[in-house]
């Protein structure tokens, strides 16, 4: 009789390599926090934190993809995975735009207006972050004749309903509208950070100071996950035929919840590895789709 003897080394080589580093201002060098990067054509990404700093884990199987890091006020960057894993310094250059020149001009009485007003009954289903990598959510507002005496941006209302959210931040996104009919230009100049309190329900963004006037064109409002440790938790998730497949994996607070709405009635976009595409949630119930629940105040 024969034996197959088999020999294997004492070594496995390892399937992944681990990207550490700083992020920093080309001008100051000052540390940017909250800067998303995401290798392309991958589900894989993080966040730097509060300090600039980040980790991810690269599969070898990513090594000739490209990573790109964006983050609000600065241009967009995009290296090799291979070159990404070799550097600890990212340099990111601040767009410099020239912001402008804000009146303000005394107000005898303030009018104001809601747009997509939500109660807790119309919420339904939510999107949280089971990504691998961080996401942006967008909402489009299209402006309406009867905004011209309210053209102001004053607040956006985020609701997230009965969701056990632990204490999380987010961000805040401001976009004109592209020839594409997707997210373009940021309307905020800076950061707009958000720390949600455990199980809140609903936030209020206070915009009022930055003077934005609604587009003519429309504008969208997004949501932006932040894969920072602060919003770490560690959940099961179930799958597979009758869910009886758990898995355990790192989700991002908060879940935003959503309204349910017939398809075609609102318009989602999402950024996604690094691109925006065109966003169509899953049916909840019928042919109703679920949206983002967020709710703008105008005034005048």
């Amino acid at each position: 009789m024969k034996f197959l003897i088999f020999l294997f080394p004492f070594f496995v080589l390892s399937q992944e390599q681990l990207a550490k580093g700083v992020v920093v201002d080309s001008d100051t060098n000052l540390p940017i926090p909250y800067v998303n990067i995401s290798v392309l054509e991958s589900e894989i990404g993080t966040s730097s934190d509060e300090e600039g700093n980040y980790t991810l884990a690269i599969e070898n199987n990513n090594l000739r993809k490209n990573v790109k890091l964006s983050s609000l006020g600065y241009k967009d960057t995009t290296l090799l995975v291979s070159s990404f894993l070799k550097v600890s310094k990212l340099v990111l250059q601040p767009l410099n735009e020239q912001l402008d020149e804000v009146v303000i001009s005394k107000k005898f009485e303030e009018k104001t207006l809601e747009i997509n007003k939500i109660t807790e009954d119309d919420l339904c289903q939510g999107f949280g972050s089971s990504f691998r990598n961080p996401w942006i959510l967008a909402l489009y507002f299209p402006f309406e004749e009867h905004y011209k005496n309210r053209e102001y941006l004053k607040s956006v209302r985020f609701h997230f309903g009965n969701f056990k959210n632990n204490k999380a931040k987010f961000r805040l996104r401001l976009y004109t509208i592209g020839n594409d009919g997707l997210p373009q230009k940021d309307l905020l100049k800076e950061n707009v950070i958000v720390t949600l309190k455990k199980k809140q329900k609903t936030v209020d963004i206070d915009v009022s100071d930055y003077a934005i006037i609604f587009p003519r064109e429309g504008l969208y409002v997004a949501f932006e996950w932040l894969y920072i440790p602060f919003n770490e938790e560690e959940v099961t998730f179930h799958f597979g035929k009758n869910n009886k497949k758990k898995e355990k994996r790192i989700r991002h607070n908060p879940i935003i919840s959503g309204i349910c709405a017939e398809e075609g009635k609102y318009k989602m976009a999402a950024y996604i590895s690094g691109e925006w595409k065109v966003h169509s949630s899953n049916k909840f119930q019928s042919d109703l789709k679920t949206v983002p629940a967020i709710t703008l105040t105008l005034s005048n």
